[in-house]
């Protein structure tokens, strides 16, 4: 059984958050678009940016790029939940009984043994594979070549070594592309089952000037994790907080972000992604207008906030409001009945 590193919640408050490298340690981090640890792989640039050891065995994450034809054949994570997130391109999509074509702010969710496979469509495409044991990553690394490039085209040989993967928690499925229509992409299902949802799709709820929406809900992931997009205007900061029993992680989609993290303000932009771990004193606040934010955080224990928060809508975009109206009831219910520890007041923009 692998043992990970993972500091105190007291160390975690006091841990410097590390900038463009993994830590190997469970702790707070940073890593700018495009940095990580990189492999050419199948004519693909693989960038790891989250592995077992940095996240304390929660998850793995990567950035998959590639070009016009690039693709993967049908393989299944025997040990692990899959989640892709689209941020550029067009992507077809082979699911069991079903053939999408994505785009970016479409999603995807595979639970362990379904197996999937890709073809890339546009000249550029990018997309996060998120993955709950990082098993897949894992693979990726031992079979791809370590390269320095920011960019797809290594020309790297395609391996598709079974016995490799069953290493890892992967098996290649025979399996033909066969096209067929699509059957999701407009709900959540109630369980666990693979699933495409589109952009603006999904569970949503609004408050603050934000539209939050669910893109994977716990009942779907075996509660290992769910995936929150969020959507909206320039705005403060919220109360300074950290948590004892779960994750949280950012992407920025679109726009401009402020993380607080452990005393350390840090700006995200586009395809930016900052760890917090369980212990780690953060804040963060929307710096431009239309910005938008991806969260996934690990577990699900913490789900039930968004709907203390919040308000269920059928709107597809957020309200600009002039005065934030900060929901303390809400507020208060969730300090008292959920993973929430609140230290102190916004922080000042720096």
């Amino acid at each position: 059984m692998t043992t990970f590193e993972i500091p105190t919640i007291e160390t975690t408050h006091e841990l410097a958050p590390e900038i463009d490298r993994l830590p190997g340690r469970r702790a707070p981090y940073f890593v700018s678009s495009g940095e990580g640890l990189r492999y050419d792989l199948d004519d693909q640039l693989v960038t790891v940016i989250a592995r077992p050891e940095d996240t304390g065995g929660q998850f793995g994450a990567a950035f998959v790029y590639g070009g016009k034809g690039a693709s993967a054949p049908f393989l299944a994570h025997d040990r692990e939940h899959t989640f892709l997130y689209m941020f550029e391109g067009q992507l077809q999509l082979w699911l069991p009984g079903e053939t999408q074509i994505l785009v970016p702010g479409d999603s995807v969710a595979v639970p362990p043994g379904v197996p999937y496979a890709y073809r890339m469509l546009a000249h550029t495409n990018r997309f996060l594979s998120w993955t709950t044991a990082g098993d897949g990553h894992a693979l990726a690394a031992a079979s791809g070549t370590p390269t320095q490039s920011h960019v797809f085209g290594g020309q790297s040989s395609p391996r598709r070594d079974s016995e490799l993967a069953e290493q890892f928690g992967v098996r290649f499925v025979n399996l033909d592309k066969v096209d067929r229509p699509p059957l999701t992409g407009v709900e959540l299902p109630n369980g666990v089952s693979p699933f495409v949802l589109k952009a603006g799709e999904g569970d949503r709820l609004k408050s603050m000037g934000q539209l939050n929406t669910y893109l994977t809900r716990s009942r779907n992931t075996e509660s290992s994790y769910f995936a929150m997009h969020t959507r909206g205007a320039k705005a403060p900061y919220i109360p300074r907080h950290f948590h004892r029993l779960h994750t949280e992680n950012f992407f920025c989609v679109e726009g401009r972000i402020l993380l607080h993290v452990n005393g350390r303000q840090i700006m995200l932009t586009k395809g930016d992604f900052v760890h917090a771990p369980a212990g780690t004193i953060h804040s963060f606040a929307f710096e431009s207008n239309t910005t938008q934010m991806l969260g996934i955080l690990t577990t699900g224990i913490f789900e039930k906030f968004f709907e203390y928060m919040n308000t269920p809508t059928q709107d597809h975009v957020h309200d600009e409001l002039g005065e934030m109206v900060f929901p303390g009831e809400g507020f208060g219910r969730a300090r008292a009945e959920l993973d929430l520890e609140v230290v102190g007041p916004p922080p000042e923009r720096e």
